[in-house]
């Protein structure tokens, strides 16, 4: 069942509640790993400048840091870490939110 629903992506920059979202329609993310969905958000076109910004801080944190989904590295599937989440309007989707963590230097 899982394969009917679309895969709704948001990279996020390290704690920040808002990322950039890019939404896979059924039949085109199966097999293919989280790590590749991510990145094609990440190249998506036509940003807003707020989506430019986020992606900006999405970019700084990657320098040194890494994407992690539910606290583990995205070599997996996508669907592996995905969750049903329900629109309001009550359509499901599949939910998986990808943040890019730069490891805390010093005592902050």
């Amino acid at each position: 069942a899982e394969q009917m629903l679309p895969l709704v992506i948001e990279v996020l920059p390290g704690q920040a509640g808002e990322g950039l979202v890019d939404i896979n329609q059924p039949g085109a993310y199966e097999g293919k790993s989280l790590r590749k969905l991510c990145e094609s958000t990440l190249k998506k076109k036509d940003l807003t400048i707020e989506e430019q910004l986020i992606l900006e801080d999405i970019n700084r944190q990657l320098d040194g840091g890494k994407f992690l989904a539910r606290g583990q590295e995205i070599e997996s599937r996508a669907l592996e870490y995905a969750v049903i989440e329900e629109t309001e309007a009550g359509e499901k989707y599949l939910y998986v939110p990808i943040r890019a963590i730069k490891p805390q230097e010093g005592g902050l």
